[in-house]
């Protein structure tokens, strides 16, 4: 089976999440973690890639990384490859370091990427490792790297801090950490749904948004079957995207679909077009477009071809 396509586009950003092999607890030692993160920065240096935040766990990893290019791939295989490789000579050991292939979600403009830095900067806190008021001496983090006068290359904290009216300073950091306070205080038992929120489907940020990404990504590979749980999200709205453009250019409002004939001929004609260009079901056309039980659109569609 041919593996998922990853979504590339310039100036992406996006929630990059991976584990250890059979969840192995890759960065116990400092030895290990220190590794690890000099390997993210040395990717992030060679791909020019923007770093919001990151933090590394026992056995897994965040990032919250912006793409000014289009090469998220390229980076990704260079980062886990390079790291397997250093790891497995640190421990003389041999074999897979990660456990399949990473997770990449896209980040929305707006405040989606300041919950996303929230939410990595208090892993830690959440998986009871430190407290709110020590997380500044939690190092695998660019939470503590933040409150240098000069982060380290590639680390951006203009973004999230701008998002909050801040300065890009010591004292925006400060207050940026007051915040934090306060977001935990707020929400000590979310940790679900934060989980759920951040960590799954392909796409973080308004329905608006999801859709007219989802209808650019249908214009530019319209021949792409999206397939697997991480990409069920996008299939719909690549679906919907269709349908909301061939509503449009048959001058159909919303409105009509649910009081029109099942039959219409302009509901024949969205159903073959979604048939053709896409892999949406004759159960989700039927529900869509309002046109009875989904055993007729086959019969339907064969009927006005």
């Amino acid at each position: 089976m041919p593996r998922k396509q990853r979504i590339e586009f310039p100036g992406a950003v996006y929630h990059i999440i991976s584990r250890g092999n059979y969840r192995k607890e890759l960065f116990l030692s400092e030895n290990t973690g220190k590794a690890f993160e000099r390997t993210i920065f040395e990717a992030v240096e060679r791909c020019g890639w923007k770093l919001h935040a990151y933090v590394i766990m026992s056995n897994h990893y965040h990032l919250a990384v912006e793409t000014p290019e289009p090469n998220l791939v390229d980076g990704m295989k260079w980062l886990q490859s390079t790291f397997a490789t250093r790891f497995n000579r640190l421990r003389n050991e041999r074999g897979h370091v990660f456990q399949g292939r990473y997770k990449s979600i896209i980040i929305g403009e707006g405040r989606s990427l300041l919950g996303l830095v929230d939410y990595i900067h208090l892993n830690p806190v959440r998986a009871g490792i430190c407290n709110i008021a020590d997380l500044k001496d939690y190092i695998l983090s660019s939470y503590p790297k933040y409150f240098k006068r000069t982060p380290q290359d590639g680390l951006c904290r203009e973004g999230f801090l701008e998002m909050l009216e801040l300065p890009n300073s010591l004292a925006g950091m400060r207050r940026y950490a007051t915040h934090l306070e306060l977001c935990e205080a707020q929400d000590p038992k979310q940790r679900e749904a934060l989980t759920k929120r951040y960590c799954r489907g392909w796409y973080i940020g308004s329905k608006q948004a999801k859709k007219a990404l989802a209808e650019d990504l249908n214009e530019k590979h319209p021949n792409i079957v999206w397939d697997g749980n991480d990409l069920k999200e996008l299939k719909t709205a690549q679906w919907e995207a269709l349908v909301t453009q061939e509503l449009k250019r048959q001058k159909i409002n919303e409105s009509e679909i649910p009081c029109s004939p099942k039959g219409a001929e302009w509901k024949v004609k969205i159903a073959i077009t979604l048939r053709k260009e896409t892999t949406a079901s004759n159960t989700w056309i039927a529900q869509r477009l309002s046109m009875g039980h989904p055993s007729r659109i086959t019969n339907i569609i064969r009927q006005s071809t």
